[in-house]
């Protein structure tokens, strides 16, 4: 595994060598008292020394690092810690590790042994418990088996960045419009998930060996991570996951719509279990963050929003795309320690999670301010919440970006010519032709030389006077420079076939032009003029003559019997 370590050294931070780890483990027992050399470090006690650097182990950003919870017993399950701890992560209100719990009757009650035995004899502790427990993590029982869980809980007051945990209860119905059918959504029904896997496909071969999960409960927010030590502990995982997935309503993600939630869906298969998650709504929060983010921020990683958008940094962060080698390190050496990175990373991004959702719910609810955002991110937020069918809110905003427009123009700064041609077709779409003919005009003159000129902006003028104001002959002109532009530009780049439709689309429009403008070019009073000129004028009616039988244009037939009348009528 030397090669392993060397390849994980390489793409981590420097200059932060661990000692080895046979010695630091004999410096700590000997600081150790007696019970503490038993049963574990106490709470608060120093970090464990990773065979590896310090971040490649996941160091712990802060100055003091997470508190270990005391080994336990096999099968005895420790009580989820409720008072923070102090120096975990970084946050405003630390997270707390697990405790041991006292042993219970299978009603709860706490057994009181009889007066006359003896007192029971300790269990014995698991020979990995005390190594779990160093990462705050416990070797947890359930039917069918065993896994590790690491349980992390944090005061509704903990802030993560600029955000408060609790700032979510304030707006979570918003969350509805995701799925207006549903029922209200409520912060104690949401599910925040993310897993850690071996690999990057949803097929039968990844594994999530980390599920991470967070939820609500009263006055706390908890993180709960579920660990494999081999695929035989898999199914009694997937039974916990799926028991405890039956207080929640809604699953929030991030990607996990493609990518997590498949890869346990299968893992639920492969296992023989069909579990009733198909019930529950997916909130993933990737979509709304690349429709507000994507095109100004170089990625929509989590890692990256969280810094720009929640004001959280990370520090000595192991990246998850190492997650999967360091696992392949834990399951060769055996070494607890290499995994404290990953769990950490883990937990973070649940923690990410809920105040991602707060952001997200502000933005919804129209709380959140909006003064430091630019034109264009005014824009984006404008077109998700039209999506969203949050129209006064979004029109509210698409209104204050093109102030914001406006403002840019007079002080002479240039504006991104996608970014006024959206503008111009949202104000196209809503009947505003004025503020969208001003853009396009704005785009023409900013653009400069010929060949850089936006062809979109003429051609949209050109169809703007053609069928809105009917001057044939500016919708001409305009289309004229658009074709000049076309081949300006194909003098300089390569020719394509998309170009080559393109000027055909215009050589037929400036046909058409031409032929509007041939149809057009007597005015309308010599129109009439020779409409009346083509009409005959008939001489007018003697007052009393009768009515003359109109002539026919045929000649009459002639008839034998006409003879007879004749006779008839001159007898003599």
């Amino acid at each position: 595994m030397s090669g392993l370590r060397d390849r994980l050294a390489r793409h981590l931070k420097p200059g932060k060598t661990a000692a080895a780890p046979e010695a630091g483990a004999e410096q700590r027992q000997a600081e150790l008292t007696p019970e503490q050399a038993q049963h574990g470090p106490a709470e608060g006690g120093g970090p464990a020394v990773c065979p590896l650097s310090e971040s490649a182990a996941g160091a712990v950003a802060g100055p003091a690092r997470e508190p270990a919870a005391a080994p336990v017993a096999a099968g005895n399950a420790p009580a989820e810690g409720s008072a923070p701890a102090e120096g975990a992560h970084g946050y405003a209100g630390h997270a707390s590790g697990g405790s041991p719990a006292d042993a219970r009757s299978g009603s709860g009650q706490a057994v009181e042994p009889a007066a006359s035995a003896a007192p029971a004899a300790p269990a014995p502790a698991h020979p990995e418990a005390a190594a779990w427990a160093k990462l705050d993590a416990e070797l947890y029982e359930f039917p069918g088996g065993s896994f590790v869980r690491r349980v992390r809980t944090y005061p509704m007051d903990a802030y993560h960045g600029r955000y408060r945990l609790d700032a979510l209860h304030e707006h979570v119905r918003e969350f509805g419009a995701f799925h207006p059918e549903a029922e209200p959504v409520h912060a104690e029904g949401l599910l925040f998930f993310d897993t850690e896997t071996t690999g990057l496909g949803v097929g039968a071969g990844n594994v999530a060996f980390l599920v991470g999960i967070g939820y609500y409960e009263t006055g706390r927010f908890v993180v709960e991570q579920l660990f494999i030590r081999h695929p035989a502990e898999e199914r009694a995982m997937l039974a916990y996951l799926e028991e405890k997935m039956n207080r929640f309503t809604h699953v929030v993600s991030y990607n996990g719509r493609t990518f997590d939630w498949p890869i346990l869906q299968n893992r639920f298969i492969l296992n023989r279990m069909r579990p009733d998650i198909d019930r529950l709504l997916h909130l993933d929060l990737l979509h709304p963050s690349r429709s507000l983010w994507k095109h100004s921020m170089p990625s929509v990683r989590l890692g990256k929003v969280e810094e720009a958008q929640l004001g959280y940094a990370r520090e000595d962060d192991v990246s998850g795309a190492f997650a999967p080698e360091l696992y392949v390190l834990y399951l060769a050496e055996g070494k607890t320690d290499v995994l404290r990175g990953v769990f950490v990373h883990n937990e973070r991004d649940i923690v990410s999670l809920a105040a991602l959702s707060a952001l997200i719910t502000r933005y919804l609810a129209d709380e959140e301010p909006l003064e430091p955002k630019s034109p264009g991110d005014l824009f984006r937020l404008g077109q998700w919440l039209l999506k969203m069918n949050r129209l006064p809110s979004a029109e509210k905003i698409l209104e204050l970006g093109f102030s914001r427009l406006q403002e840019q123009g007079e002080e002479g700064r240039t504006v991104s010519g996608d970014l006024l041609l959206r503008y111009a077709a949202y104000y196209k779409k809503a009947g505003v032709r004025d503020r969208a003919v001003e853009l396009w005009n704005r785009l023409i003159r900013q653009a400069g030389p010929a060949a850089a000129a936006p062809v979109e902006a003429y051609i949209e003028l050109a169809m703007h006077y053609e069928h809105g104001c009917k001057d044939y002959a500016l919708a001409l002109e305009l289309s004229r420079e658009a074709l000049d532009v076309l081949r300006q530009r194909r003098r300089l780049l390569r020719r394509s076939e998309k170009a080559a439709d393109e000027e055909r689309r215009i050589a037929h429009r400036i046909e058409r032009l031409q032929r509007k403008l041939r149809d057009c070019g007597k005015s309308v009073s010599e129109k009439k003029a020779s409409v009346k000129a083509a009409i005959p004028s008939r001489p007018p009616k003697p007052p009393g003559q009768a009515r003359s039988a109109k002539p026919s244009g045929k000649p009459r037939p002639a008839y034998a019997a006409d003879s007879l009348f004749d006779v008839a009528r001159n007898p003599g």
